[in-house]
């Protein structure tokens, strides 16, 4: 959380902080910044659906009362982890990173475009992580393997 702390405080330093605006190859590099973390994110995000996946396949959910509820839950969750990593393959596919539009102010408009899109993929990446992340701590798991030798019961 840190990290986007100071990613907002830079770009508000950057747009909103001084009387210039900021020149398309520098929103352009913020945008492809924030894809290089978010492919480091996506990993996360694609571990913890494989997780669940485990967990829900597992004999481990079927021993538990609300078993049903339980495994609603994880498919829902596993629902959004699938959402949030098309969502970032969508704006990849669609994003241009040599995008040249007929001067610097078009230019300037699409990156900043893209960095609402990108930021939006962000979001979604930290909110399903925050989630699974604490669905998991709950079944005292912490990779697919743990599944498998889960003896956890709630």
């Amino acid at each position: 959380m840190k990290i986007r702390n100071v990613t907002f405080f830079v770009l508000l330093m950057a747009f909103g902080g001084c009387k210039t605006q900021p020149d398309a190859k520098a929103v352009r590099k913020e945008v492809l910044n924030i894809h290089d973390k978010l492919m480091v994110d996506g990993e996360k995000v694609i571990k913890n659906k494989m997780t669940l996946d485990a967990l829900l396949a597992s004999d481990a959910i079927k021993s538990l009362p609300d078993s049903a509820v339980k495994k609603q839950t994880i498919s829902n969750l596993i629902k959004k982890l699938n959402k949030a990593d098309e969502n970032m393959m969508d704006w990849m596919h669609f994003f241009k990173d040599d995008f040249k539009g007929k001067n610097e102010q078009e230019d300037l408009a699409y990156f900043k475009s893209q960095m609402i899109k990108i930021r939006d993929v962000e979001d979604g990446y930290i909110k399903v992580t925050k989630s699974s992340d604490s669905l998991l701590k709950i079944y005292n798991i912490t990779d697919a393997k743990d599944v498998i030798h889960s003896t956890h019961k709630h």
